[in-house]
């Protein structure tokens, strides 16, 4: 694989977790009145460096996972607080913006090499 290859790779794993962290923020700010409903994060980050750090590591096959978060727990047994989903949906959307505009330049650079342009 090619470093540019890679480069568009990584910045793919990156947008496919920051879509799926998304999703489990929506679920936990659509269950934050549901009693006994436990606070879930996903993690990837971690998992794509260490990829990083093993020579011909395949990135498709690092995937996002679900975490339970253990935090304060209101009397009905929910641990979701809606200001710090907000907080991380807000900074989710920042890495998933980032990363798009990256990828977009890296492909622009990439089609630029190939037209000669």
């Amino acid at each position: 694989m090619t470093p540019a290859a890679f480069g568009v790779d990584l910045l793919a794993r990156v947008l496919d977790g920051a879509a799926f962290r998304h999703q489990v923020i929506a679920q936990n700010v659509a269950n934050v009145n549901t009693p006994g409903y436990r606070r879930r994060a996903v993690v990837f980050e971690e998992f794509l460096a260490q990829a990083l750090d093993q020579p011909g590591m395949d990135l498709r096959r690092v995937q996002p996972r679900i975490v339970i978060v253990d935090g304060p727990m209101r009397m009905d047994g929910n641990t979701v607080d809606i200001e710090r989903e907000m907080n991380d949906l807000n900074r989710n959307a920042l890495l998933y913006q980032a990363a798009a505009q990256v990828l977009a330049s890296r492909l622009a650079s990439l089609r630029s090499a190939v037209t000669g342009r």
